[in-house]
């Protein structure tokens, strides 16, 4: 069954290298992208129906945040692993391919946050149609807060790029959309009518596109509308088909104990596409404290010290979280009840308007450094 699927994928892919952009053809195109995701999806469904299931390796999140390291075989995933949490985590190293065969967790520690990292299985090519431990290392990767992809130089001092690309295609053909945001669309089904098409600013698609494209995916009656500019075929598929993962890609380049000429700053922005990257060498030790550092500013995390009411504020043991969380997802940290208990905070920091500000509700975005003390109604006599 996976066979034909594969089959049909490859004859549809080569349709779409060979078919010429233009006004004439991108209905055409676009219903070659429908046709692709679908069968995509469905060769993921079918390697996850098979023995291994394809729901990850079973690990559970802890700590503050989640980072998975993904990369193709020996690129010294495990030997950073094992530096970047200080020697906690024992992953097997050597210098052969596929070493890791299972995900190996560790814990690094840095400025008060605890951040778990995953060493997957080296990815192979096939990976988002279950090839190799494919379906385990992207169903891990998918839940990920933040995905390092390492790639090394070569043995005569060039940078692998072509890994990096072909791991970014993986990731895009398991539904992990890196670096990006879903694409504001509402879509409200009705019981007739067709489909009626809205839109603000410029767009790149018209009606008829856009109508040809929900009937694809079985959306004939709908009001549909855009509120980003220039909303593409692959936006709208992602958004009807609803499973897409919007997560952040980190380049770490590794080996540089193997670079022979030197390469600029902007060259290496330039290929990689954004300069959230850095050189390492796992080998001699070198820049790993910087990318320990880069790890956390990725994260966006913030830290919030809890003041019990009429006692000094905790500033020992901060509590750990994203940087636009509010005073609800603080309150669900600490114990749920203080979400459905909650009466008031008291809010000392940046996001106060003055010390001491009464905050009476749960949507207040919390800020870096604040101290808060929360009052719930059991706290009858504050």
């Amino acid at each position: 069954m996976s066979e034909k699927v594969e089959a049909r994928i490859k004859e549809l892919e080569e349709r779409l290298a060979n078919t010429i952009p233009n006004k004439h053809t991108m209905r055409s195109i676009n219903f070659i992208k429908a046709q692709l995701a679908k069968l995509r999806e469905d060769l993921i469904q079918i390697a996850s129906s098979k023995k291994g299931g394809g729901r990850g390796f079973g690990i559970k999140k802890s700590g503050d945040a989640q980072v998975a390291f993904i990369g193709f075989p020996s690129v010294g995933k495990s030997s950073l692993l094992n530096l970047l949490t200080e020697g906690s985590t024992h992953s097997k190293v050597a210098a052969y391919d596929f070493t890791t065969i299972t995900a190996i967790p560790g814990m690094m520690k840095i400025d008060d946050a605890k951040i778990q990292l995953i060493d997957l299985p080296g990815i192979i090519l096939g990976a988002a149609t279950g090839k190799g431990k494919g379906k385990e290392v992207l169903a891990a990767v998918r839940s990920a807060e933040l995905i390092l992809i390492i790639i090394c130089f070569r043995e005569d001092g060039s940078i692998n790029f072509d890994e990096l690309n072909k791991v970014r295609n993986e990731l895009y053909k398991a539904g992990i959309r890196l670096n990006t945001q879903s694409a504001h669309i509402v879509i409200k089904e009705q019981s007739r009518g067709g489909i009626h098409f809205n839109y603000k600013g410029h767009q790149i698609m018209n009606r008829d596109e856009v109508k040809a494209l929900a009937n694809e995916f079985g959306v004939i009656n709908a009001g549909i509308y855009f509120s980003d500019n220039d909303v593409t075929p692959e936006q709208l598929i992602d958004f009807i088909m609803g499973n897409r993962v919007y997560t952040k890609e980190f380049i770490v380049i590794n080996k540089v104990d193997l670079m022979k000429d030197s390469f600029s700053s902007e060259k290496i922005t330039e290929m990689i596409g954004h300069d959230h990257w850095v050189m390492i060498s796992a080998k001699n030790q070198e820049n790993i404290n910087q990318l320990r550092k880069k790890i956390y500013q990725e994260l966006n995390l913030i830290r919030v010290y809890l003041k019990p009411p009429k006692q000094q504020a905790d500033m020992n043991e901060p509590i750990i979280l994203h940087r636009g969380d509010t005073m609800k997802i603080l309150c669900q940290k600490i114990h749920k009840r203080f979400v459905n208990d909650f009466r008031y905070a008291l809010v000392w920091g940046k996001s106060a308007r003055h010390p001491g500000q009464k905050i009476k509700k749960l949507n207040h975005i919390i800020e870096d450094g604040d101290i808060v003390s929360i009052y719930t109604k059991l706290d009858v006599n504050k």
